[in-house]
């Protein structure tokens, strides 16, 4: 009997010995296991936060390096634009200047359109105490019209003349009512001549006592002072009126 329960007495400290070493095994495993994933998880989190702000930082200089070079070029252009603006505002300046020098350096003008014409060198012919110089296409006298203004103009030639005034006169060639004008001009003792049979003569030019210069399109015909629309100049200036009277002498030569 005693037999027996010494060994049932064995028996079960063999069984709790042995339920004792699992017990302690299986803990110890589950505790390492738990240390190793907590380690492993641990681990993992911490390269992927890595990565990410490792991204984010190369990103961030990427964007800052280009925002700066954006700001260098926009710097440069903007001294370019500076440049130019500068260069602007000098021209401008100096066309200022010019345009002042010019209009100071400009002799007296007047437009004169229509019968606006007939007025102010009627005036001036008759006011004439030197020189009558004058270059014409058509230059029509018609004695028998008493409203004539063209021949008002080729009678205010006449009369300077016998004033003592130096008239001189170039009438194209080719137009038959200059023949009648050349005729009483010249039987009046004005120095009249007709252009060169080689050219047309077109211009209509007047000067007057070296200064006074009237240029346009008008003709000494009644057409062209009473109906026709026409425009002329009148400059004074004696630089001009040499220069055209150097043109008349030239014309006067090729007769």
């Amino acid at each position: 009997m005693r037999s027996k329960t010494y060994l049932a007495a064995i028996l079960v400290a063999a069984m709790l010995a042995v339920a004792g070493c699992l017990g302690s095994t299986t803990v110890e495993k589950t505790v390492t296991s738990e240390r190793t994933k907590t380690i492993t998880k641990t681990v993992t989190v911490t390269e992927t936060e890595y990565i990410v702000n490792h991204s984010a930082e190369t990103e961030l200089r990427k964007n800052l390096t280009a925002c700066l070079e954006n700001l260098r070029l926009l710097n440069a252009t903007l001294d370019r634009t500076s440049e130019s603006l500068g260069e602007l505002r000098e021209k401008y300046r100096d066309c200022l200047l010019k345009d002042s020098k010019t209009e100071e350096n400009l002799p007296p003008m007047e437009l004169l359109v229509d019968d606006a014409y007939y007025r102010s060198l009627i005036e001036d012919i008759r006011g004439a105490r030197e020189s009558v110089y004058v270059t014409m296409f058509l230059m029509k006298y018609d004695p028998a019209d008493g409203h004539d203004h063209a021949n008002d103009l080729i009678r205010a030639l006449v009369e300077a003349r016998r004033r003592g005034v130096s008239v001189h006169v170039v009438l194209e060639n080719s137009i038959e009512d200059n023949k009648v004008t050349y005729d009483y001009l010249r039987s009046n003792g004005v120095d009249v001549v007709f252009d060169s049979p080689s050219t047309t003569l077109h211009t209509k030019m007047v000067v007057i006592d070296g200064g006074v210069v009237y240029i346009g399109s008008h003709n000494w015909s009644e057409a062209a002072l009473d109906w026709n629309h026409e425009v002329s100049v009148r400059i004074e200036s004696q630089e001009i009126a040499e220069a055209l009277l150097d043109y008349f002498d030239e014309i006067r030569r090729g007769y």
